[in-house]
């Protein structure tokens, strides 16, 4: 699974994404995070994940109430999964370069306050996502604490590429 077309995310991202997501959440803000390669197993090929998925899904975990979807690419076929425990939407899409001419591949994503709808052209599937999770009890949206969010170490050295 430790391929080199892969990478990972390190500690001062993590620590941004973090930052990030409290002050969104401490604004009421709702979040879309993007990423070149997809965070969440089964909605991709395990191959394609970042090396440390289940740091980055425990950080998402913590703020359902915050972080709507998360949207990748690089597995060329797209995929599609929600996470049970979280309710968040996890995206892959489809890459523009697996359609023959003269398709032409890509997808608009509108928002709403209720849902996000993907507009798939060529073959890129059309979708929608809807916020329920977001309507959970506060008590389920508290924060875990920083040393267990961040406690998961990379499996490689900096040196290597970063998600």
């Amino acid at each position: 699974r430790y391929v080199g077309f892969n990478g990972a995310v390190g500690k001062p991202q993590m620590e941004w994404l973090r930052d990030t997501l409290e002050e969104a959440k401490a604004n009421k803000e709702k979040v879309i995070l993007l990423s070149h390669q997809p965070i969440y197993p089964d909605s991709s090929n395990a191959v394609c994940l970042v090396w440390n998925f289940q740091e980055i899904l425990t950080l998402l975990r913590a703020y359902p109430c915050t972080v709507i979807a998360s949207f990748a690419g690089h597995a060329h076929k797209g995929g599609y999964k929600r996470c049970e425990e979280s309710g968040i939407h996890f995206r892959v899409f489809e890459a523009a370069l697996e359609s023959p001419d003269p398709i032409k591949t890509y997808g608009l994503v509108d928002v709403y306050h209720d849902r996000l709808e993907v507009r798939g052209m060529g073959d890129c599937k059309s979708a929608v996502y809807n916020f329920d999770h977001m309507a959970r009890p506060e008590a389920a949206c508290l924060s875990i604490p920083e040393d267990e969010a961040l406690s998961a170490r990379v499996p490689y050295s900096h040196s290597h590429s970063e998600a």
